[in-house]
């Protein structure tokens, strides 16, 4: 019999990989359609094998052991216990009664999201892997469709940002939560760049609002403080957007647009900061700086960001931020990694070192810079900012940062790639593609 699903499994994959592939995407990308699936694919194997074979640990065993117990709900219990656990999180009388579900609420939600495919596939490890890859997957490309159709020129380095930047596609496979935020985040990001641009009917606005509010879903239920910086990201360029590119408010004085601006994105931030207690104005500092200590602790030996004066305060995390910045960025060094995970990971922070300095030599070139776009830019650098400082706070252990930074990284290095140095570079790796 699971010889038979195991089959029907791997059919139903295979044709949600020929529906993916049969939809109107861009030409320019086609030929990279297949390579960085394949890769994404093995991806989520490869980690599977390293957790459970070599490494013997990870947080994907975690999420396994969890979800095993819902399918074991389902095979014991049948499909209605199973589903009041799944709609309505009720896991009386059942092997999942035992877990403390306020211990860690992202773990919980990322089980629930888990046992879909393992109840599909009979608890089978792999294969539900390959379907969250292919999530995933679909969800980047999505994504990186979007941008190419409105700004073709930068297709490859998007392709290479979302799809191909090597922590990017690995933390981003198989059984992880980065899986489902990922893919969320691609369609999420994709449906708003349709709808700015190309959402002129009322059926595609209302499709393109479905898809970004349920990809905002899934990254909160996963990562509930990414899923509200994102949406702040979103509301932020829709406010200067309209205040600074809408010809009937052109003869405001930008200092009114700018106060404005401020006034609004500020009380939406407040409103949303209440979605959690963990984001309350007046708990954020703590709540970020107890995390601190506590990575803190549970890191001792291994290369870390060390903030010895930091204390919970608006004030000091500013104060830091450089080094906050600076440290979720490039570290861990050549000479600080200490096996072959850390190792490859320091050699991408060189990479990424290059690209920045790339970046830095064009600036201090004559550039006539083009602001046609300039509030996605601007919104995107304050969501890399804020995104990027919290996280080295939070969680400074430089092995646990190396996954968690995926959130911000592919948009780092998409700019970085936009300018002339860097593009130059690139286009000695890769062929030049011409857009239709």
């Amino acid at each position: 019999m699971s010889v038979l699903i195991y089959s029907l499994n791997l059919l139903v994959l295979a044709g949600l990989v020929w529906w993916l592939w049969k939809q109107d995407w861009e030409a320019t990308l086609r030929p990279f359609f297949f390579p960085a699936l394949l890769l994404k694919l093995c991806c989520g194997v490869l980690l599977g094998v390293l957790s459970f074979h070599i490494l013997e640990r990870g947080d994907t065993q975690l999420y396994y052991n969890r979800a095993q117990l819902a399918y074991d709900t389902f095979s014991e219990q049948g499909l209605g216990t199973y589903l009041r656990y799944l709609f309505l999180n009720d896991a009386t009388g059942t092997p999942l009664a035992a877990v403390q579900r306020p211990y860690y609420e992202s773990v919980w939600n990322m089980s629930k999201l888990l046992s879909i495919p393992m109840v599909l596939t009979q608890g089978n490890y792999y294969i539900s892997s390959l379907y969250l890859s292919l999530f995933s997957f679909a969800g980047l490309w999505f994504l990186v469709n979007a941008i190419t159709r409105f700004f073709p020129a930068t297709a490859i380095a998007a392709l290479i940002a979302f799809l191909f930047f090597p922590s990017v596609l690995y933390w981003s496979s198989g059984v992880m939560k980065e899986s489902f935020l990922m893919g969320g985040m691609g369609l999420a990001l994709g449906s708003f760049l349709l709808l700015l641009y190309a959402g002129k009917q009322k059926r595609q606005r209302l499709l393109y609002l479905l898809l970004i509010g349920l990809g905002i879903y899934l990254i909160w239920l996963v990562k509930y403080f990414v899923a509200v910086a994102l949406g702040l990201m979103l509301v932020l360029s829709l406010l200067l957007k309209a205040l600074f590119y809408t010809e009937k408010l052109s003869r405001f004085h930008w200092s009114w647009k700018l106060l404005t601006l401020l006034l609004l994105f500020t009380g939406t931030a407040l409103l949303a900061s209440q979605l959690n207690p963990n984001l309350h104005v007046e708990t954020l500092p703590d709540a970020v700086y107890l995390n601190y200590q506590k990575s803190l602790a549970a890191s001792a030996g291994k290369p870390r960001i060390d903030f010895p004066y930091l204390e919970p305060t608006y004030l000091s995390f500013t104060l830091h931020s450089q080094l906050a910045l600076a440290g979720i960025l490039f570290r861990p060094f050549i000479w600080e990694a200490y096996n072959i995970r850390s190792f490859l990971a320091s050699i991408e922070n060189t990479l990424l070192l290059l690209l920045v300095f790339g970046f830095l030599r064009d600036l201090f070139q004559e550039n006539k810079w083009k602001w046609q776009y300039g509030y996605l830019v601007v919104a995107v650098l304050v969501y890399l900012l804020v995104m990027g400082v919290l996280l080295a706070y939070s969680m400074p252990n430089l092995g646990t940062l190396s996954r968690y930074r995926i959130v911000i990284i592919p948009f780092l290095v998409y700019l970085l790639l936009l300018c002339n140095t860097n593009s130059a570079l690139m286009q000695r790796i890769l062929p030049k593609q011409q857009p239709d």
